[in-house]
C-alpha cells in the first residue's frame, strides 16, 4: 500500500548526522516511523538510506544540504509530495515533470523561444499540484548531472535536477530532432521507461497520410499531393482553378503559395517573412519556372477550397485537443482566426486576429446552423485527434487542428499541428494560466510514475 502527504522540504545546518531527516511529528506517528530503522528515500533516479527523528515542524521534512545534493534537488519554494510504500522501507519525493527545448543564453537571461511565457503557466501550475517542473536541453542531458531551469516565482535559475517522470518534448527544430543527439537521448528515455510525450513532429504529408487512409474523414480532405515536378503542378491547375503549395516542415503561415487561375492567367501570391509577393504568368511553365527556385526542401499541393469568409477576410478555426486523465480526446480550447486584411493565411503571427468560434459563426450563419456547424466542427476534431493519436508510433497527447468552412458552410480538414503555437494573443493576461497548460500537466501527472524501481 501507498500513502502519501505533501510536504516542504527545508534545510538544516550541517550536522554530525546528514543522512538524518526529520519529520513533522504528526506525520512521523500517523505513519508509524521508527527512528532506529534505515528507510530508502528515492528523488527521480536517485536513493540514499536515511532515518527519521520527529520534530515539531509542520508538514515539513527537514534535511542536510549533502542530502540536497546526493537527491539533485534544487532549492524549493513549494511542497512536494512524499509517498510511503508501506512494507518496503521505501518512500519517494515528488513527481518531476521536465520539458525539453531549445534554450537560449542572452544578456537578458534565458530564453525558451516561443514557448518561454507557456513554460512560465506551466511550472505556476506545477506549484499548485505539489510537483517540480523545470525546463532542459540537449546539452543540459550531456552533463554529468542532468541541469533544468527552475521557476522561482520571478525568474529561471539553473540547478541540478532530478531526472523526470515524464518528458514533454517542445524542441523547435525538425532538424534536432533527426540529429544522433536526439536519438540517443530518447533512447535513453526508453531504457528508463520515461514516458516521452509528443516525441516527434509530424509533418503536413504525414498527417495526411495519416487521415486519408481514415473513410470517414476522407469527404473533409481537400486534394493533396506531394509536388514532385511540373507535372505535378500543371495537372493539378486543371483540375482546380486555385491550389495552395506548402512546405511540409512549414509553421506560422511562411513560405507558402496561393495561385489562382482567373480564366486568363496564373496570379500567384507568395509569404515571406516580411509580406507578401503577387506576380502573375500566362502559362503554368512559366509559373513553374518562377517558383522551383523558392521549393527547398519538400513541398505539398493542395485545392484550394472557396472559403467562408469574415468581413472579407480568410477565416479558419484553431482547435487545441488533448488527452485527458481518462486517456479520452477532448477540446480545451478553440478559436477562430481570423487574417490580417491583406494576408491569405489567418496565422497570428502574421497579423491574423482571434474571436470567439461562436461569436464569429452567429454573425454569418443563422443561429440553429451556428450551433449545429460549431457541434461539428467540436466533434471532428475530436476525431481527428483521434484517429492520429491511435494511428502513430510515439505517445501524443496534444493535437493543434485547423479547420475551415467553405461557402456552403462545409467542413475541411487544414492541417494538424503536433506542436501548436503557445504564443499569447496580446489581449490575454500575462498572469493567466490557459486551459492548454493545464491540460498538458494534468495529462504528464496521469503518465507520471512516481514510483519507478520500487522492488
Amino acid at each position: 500500500m501507498i500513502v502519501s502527504e505533501k510536504v516542504k522540504i527545508e534545510k538544516k545546518q550541517v550536522t554530525s548526522s546528514p543522512r538524518e531527516i526529520e519529520m513533522d511529528e504528526v506525520l512521523f506517528y500517523k505513519w508509524s516511523i521508527s527512528t532506529s530503522k534505515k528507510y530508502k528515500i528515492q528523488c527521480g533516479d536517485n536513493s540514499v538510506q536515511v532515518t527519521f527523528i520527529p520534530s515539531d515542524i509542520q508538514q515539513s521534512i527537514r534535511m542536510d544540504e549533502s542530502l540536497f545534493r546526493d537527491l539533485q534537488l534544487p532549492p524549493l519554494t513549494h511542497s512536494l509530495h512524499l509517498y510511503l510504500h508501506e512494507g518496503l522501507d521505501i518512500f519517494t519525493l515528488g513527481i518531476f515533470i521536465g520539458l525539453l527545448t531549445e534554450v537560449k543564453e542572452t544578456e537578458y537571461g534565458v530564453s525558451f523561444g516561443s514557448v518561454h511565457e507557456f513554460c512560465v503557466e506551466l511550472a505556476t501550475y506545477c506549484v499548485k499540484n505539489e510537483t517540480l517542473f523545470y525546463v532542459f536541453s540537449l546539452k543540459n542531458y550531456h552533463e554529468p548531472n542532468l541541469k533544468g531551469y527552475v521557476w522561482n516565482g520571478e525568474s529561471w535559475e539553473l540547478h541540478d535536477v532530478p531526472w523526470p517522470h515524464v518528458v514533454h518534448n517542445r524542441i523547435h527544430s525538425r532538424k534536432r530532432e533527426q540529429s544522433t543527439e536526439y536519438q540517443q537521448f530518447t533512447l535513453y528515455l526508453k531504457e528508463k521507461h520515461i514516458p516521452f510525450f509528443n516525441d516527434h513532429f509530424l509533418n503536413k504529408w504525414e498527417s495526411h497520410q495519416h487521415l486519408v487512409q481514415q473513410d470517414h474523414l476522407l469527404a473533409y480532405l481537400p486534394h493533396t499531393e506531394l509536388l514532385l515536378n511540373f507535372s505535378t503542378l500543371d495537372t493539378f491547375l486543371q483540375q482546380h482553378k486555385s491550389v495552395y503549395i506548402k512546405p511540409i516542415h512549414g509553421s506560422q503561415g511562411r513560405k507558402i503559395f496561393r495561385i489562382e487561375d482567373n480564366g486568363k492567367e496564373y496570379i500567384l501570391d507568395y509569404t515571406t517573412f516580411t509580406g507578401d509577393i503577387e506576380k502573375s504568368y500566362e502559362t503554368t511553365h512559366d509559373l513553374f519556372i518562377a517558383i522551383r527556385p523558392r521549393l527547398k526542401g519538400a513541398f505539398i499541393i493542395q485545392q484550394g477550397i472557396p472559403l467562408l469568409r469574415y468581413e472579407n477576410r480568410i477565416l479558419d478555426f484553431r482547435f487545441l485537443c488533448h488527452l485527458n486523465t481518462s486517456n479520452d480526446w477532448k477540446v480545451t480550447s478553440s478559436v477562430a482566426r481570423i487574417s490580417s486584411p491583406k494576408e491569405f493565411v489567418s496565422n497570428i503571427a502574421r497579423g491574423g486576429e482571434i474571436q470567439k468560434v461562436q461569436s464569429v459563426l452567429r454573425e454569418l450563419l443563422d443561429p440553429k446552423q451556428a450551433i449545429t456547424v460549431g457541434k461539428v466542427l467540436h466533434e471532428l476534431a475530436i476525431e481527428i485527434a483521434s484517429s492520429i493519436g491511435q494511428s502513430e508510433e510515439g505517445l501524443f497527447g496534444e493535437f493543434g487542428i485547423d479547420l475551415a468552412l467553405d461557402e456552403n458552410g462545409k467542413p475541411w480538414i487544414i492541417e494538424v499541428n503536433t506542436k501548436p503555437s503557445k504564443n499569447m494573443d496580446a489581449s490575454t493576461p500575462s498572469t493567466t494560466i490557459r486551459p492548454s497548460a493545464r491540460s498538458v500537466i494534468n495529462y504528464c501527472l496521469y503518465l507520471a510514475n512516481p514510483f519507478r524501481g520500487v522492488n
